[in-house]
């Protein structure tokens, strides 16, 4: 059985919520040091919205971690799910 493509939306959704649990951080906490809302910050985590570039850029500031490793452990993680 083949198993079903994880879009990278969803895989970029685990690794950020990965990176801010393990900084202990809260959603209503990141979304403030990124300038978002938490609402969208929860919407990003589950895979129902996809952030621009300028928006992960952000993310990527508040939690303090290149931009090229979020990208790179989403497509980490996209891989090991196919």
């Amino acid at each position: 059985m083949r198993r079903r493509r994880v879009e990278f939306s969803d895989a970029f959704a685990v690794v950020l919520q990965r990176h801010r649990e393990a900084r202990k951080l809260s959603r209503q906490a990141l979304a403030q040091k990124a300038g978002l809302h938490q609402t969208y910050v929860g919407m990003i985590e589950r895979g129902a919205s996809n952030p621009s570039l300028d928006t992960v850029s952000a993310l990527r500031g508040a939690l303090g971690i290149p931009l090229s490793e979020l990208i790179a452990e989403a497509e980490i993680e996209r891989n090991a799910s196919e």
